[in-house]
């Protein structure tokens, strides 16, 4: 069980127009002393992995990667750019130049995230992805990272909220098309009358905008994301331990057996050669691993 993230000093990137209003109601609290801004990229030399390009993409000369670009720090946008940076982006680009092409990794949406993967507009979906049986019987996963889901509240928790029990009768912001939308609903039914009331956004970093502009009572994300920007913006706080723990995975087509085979190639060879754990070491990530 994941019990505690160190979390690596790096600012916050808010990357919807509606975050820049979440930066003006709390100064960035980085304790860091400059030194978070600098984090883009672990830089892992992937090249010699001794593993093989499934066939299509090595034809194609690009790892298509489809990825929701608000989940800091595991995938998101350096602020300023246009880049996509993050633990899940380094994972694909190591995984890219050990097959020799390039990884493209374009945002999507999480809630058309899978349309997108089985309408072959991309290899692969990277995207903090919890392989739920859900998922499961529209994409096969390759597993690689294991985290739960956290609360998010004002900093001093006025509402005095510990477990996700305390939030019946309170209005609750979650991000569409994740597990924490089923969590919130699975308590619903435990609440009596005194039902969560949950706001949907489209973007996870429009939920921590919510609670810090007091939309909403709380927020409810994947435990990492949640602490990565509480100790990034002021006012805000994670609750609690995490709760609801399972594993991330690389989801892939169902009749995409080859690209399966090769991924689970690149992320044993890149365990053994230790180009994993530099990645989330180097986000702060290492209690996450998978062993």
């Amino acid at each position: 069980m994941l019990k505690k993230w160190i979390m690596a000093g790096a600012a916050l990137t808010l990357l919807s127009a509606g975050a820049l209003t979440l930066a003006a109601c709390g100064d960035d609290d980085d304790d860091s002393g400059g030194k978070s801004a600098d984090l883009t990229s672990a830089k892992v030399d992937c090249k010699d992995l001794g593993v093989t390009a499934p066939a299509r993409i090595k034809s194609a000369g690009k790892f298509i990667v489809a990825s929701d670009l608000s989940y800091a720090p595991m995938e998101f946008v350096k602020e300023g750019t246009n880049d996509a940076i993050g633990a899940d982006v380094d994972i694909a680009n190591c995984i890219a130049a050990a097959w020799g092409v390039k990884a493209d990794v374009q945002n999507t949406p999480f809630d058309a995230i899978i349309a997108a993967l089985t309408s072959k507009k991309a290899d692969v979906i990277m995207s903090s992805m919890t392989a739920n049986d859900e998922r499961k019987k529209q994409v096969d996963f390759v597993e690689y990272f294991t985290a739960g889901s956290g609360i998010l509240v004002k900093k001093g928790n006025p509402e005095k909220v510990k477990t996700i029990a305390d939030l019946c009768g309170k209005k609750v912001a979650i991000q569409v098309g994740t597990v924490q939308i089923d969590e919130a609903e699975e308590q619903n039914g435990k609440c009596g009358d005194k039902k969560i009331s949950i706001q949907t956004f489209e973007q996870n970093t429009d939920t921590i905008q919510a609670v810090g502009t007091g939309r909403a009572d709380a927020a409810l994300m994947d435990f990492p994301v949640a602490i990565y920007g509480a100790s990034k913006v002021k006012g805000t706080e994670v609750v609690g331990e995490q709760y609801d723990t399972g594993n991330y995975g690389i989801a892939v087509r169902k009749d995409d057996g080859e690209v399966k085979t090769g991924l689970e190639a690149a992320l044993k060879a890149m365990r053994e050669k230790g180009k994993y754990d530099a990645i989330l070491k180097y986000w702060g990530l290492e209690a996450g691993a998978l062993k």
